[in-house]
């Protein structure tokens, strides 16, 4: 049987056409399709500057000199690489429902779209789970044919304990002060611990992606009458009686709580996304992630 976490040849071949998107304002070096602004050897033209004795005249514009009288040097863009951070829910909430393709798959594959996607472009790939604490993260860069280790680390990954979302970001921030990108990806209904974990994202220079998963009965039950429900990572249980109008109430304030996220991470410059598992991840790649301006 083939893994789960084997993404589509097809829709691997088709995100060689994509780039990841970060804020212009990341303190650090940038990836390849991304214009640093310090100035060196480059393989893209930025500016000129005058020409001072003593400069490697290598760079001299010649043309340029022949129309203005004058000596100018080309400055090139300097193309650097950048860390991007992938940050997994491993929390048994991910992984509650009685269905093969869990939340937690849908955010595996999604965790392994943007390590590639990182891979691609050169950049440093580094997948990070938590539920009460953060695990061991891989570490992988070297291009596309250090994906597989990827998929391989993934694989391992399950799902156990609560989320204790305040803690994994600060031991994050412990273990990888330098700025980078953020992706985290998780359900979110730790929702007073991610205002926290937002402030210190922020405060740390990181530019972040808060990218929320989840299933649509978690927006809109459909099961009616008397339910036992039971949390799945505290054990608690609950009897509770849901018709069709406490179903569409349950849905306005899910909805009302996936608003605020988002605002909370407009707030403070990062970026939201909310990825339903009713639609193909690869639907949601190209078309949600474009809008939010996650991709190009």
């Amino acid at each position: 049987m083939a893994s789960p976490l084997l993404l589509d040849r097809e829709f691997l071949n088709t995100l060689e056409q994509v780039a990841l998107l970060c804020s212009d304002d990341l303190a650090g070096s940038l990836g390849a399709d991304r214009r640093s602004r310090n100035r060196g050897p480059g393989l893209e033209f930025a500016d000129y500057r005058g020409y001072s004795s003593g400069e490697d005249a290598r760079s001299l514009d010649w043309n340029a000199f022949l129309r203005l009288g004058k000596l100018f040097l080309k400055v090139y863009a300097a193309e650097q690489n950048i860390a991007v951070r992938i940050l997994l829910d491993c929390s048994l909430s991910m992984d509650c429902e009685e269905t093969a393709d869990s939340k937690f798959a849908y955010a595996q594959r999604l965790a392994a779209t943007f390590a590639y996607l990182a891979l691609l472009r050169l950049d440093t790939a580094v997948i990070l789970p938590f539920a009460e604490r953060l695990g061991k993260p891989l570490v992988v860069s070297g291009g596309r044919n250090r994906f597989y280790p990827v998929l391989r680390y993934l694989s391992t990954l399950s799902c156990e304990g609560g989320t204790e979302l305040i803690r994994s970001v600060k031991q994050f921030l412990e273990r990888f002060p330098n700025p980078g990108m953020v992706i985290l990806i998780s359900d979110f209904l730790d929702e007073e611990g991610c205002t926290r974990a937002v402030e210190m994202l922020r405060s740390a220079g990181h530019d972040f992606v808060l990218l929320q998963v989840h299933s649509a009965e978690e927006q809109r039950p459909t099961a009616f009458g008397e339910l036992a429900l039971e949390d799945a990572e505290t054990g608690e249980h609950r009897l509770v009686e849901c018709s069709a109008e406490s179903a569409a109430l349950y849905e306005r304030a899910f909805l009302e709580s996936t608003d605020r996220l988002e605002r909370l991470a407009l707030r403070y410059g990062g970026r939201y996304a909310r990825a339903a598992t009713s639609i193909a991840y690869q639907d949601f790649v190209f078309r949600a992630l474009r809008t939010n301006r996650v991709v190009s």
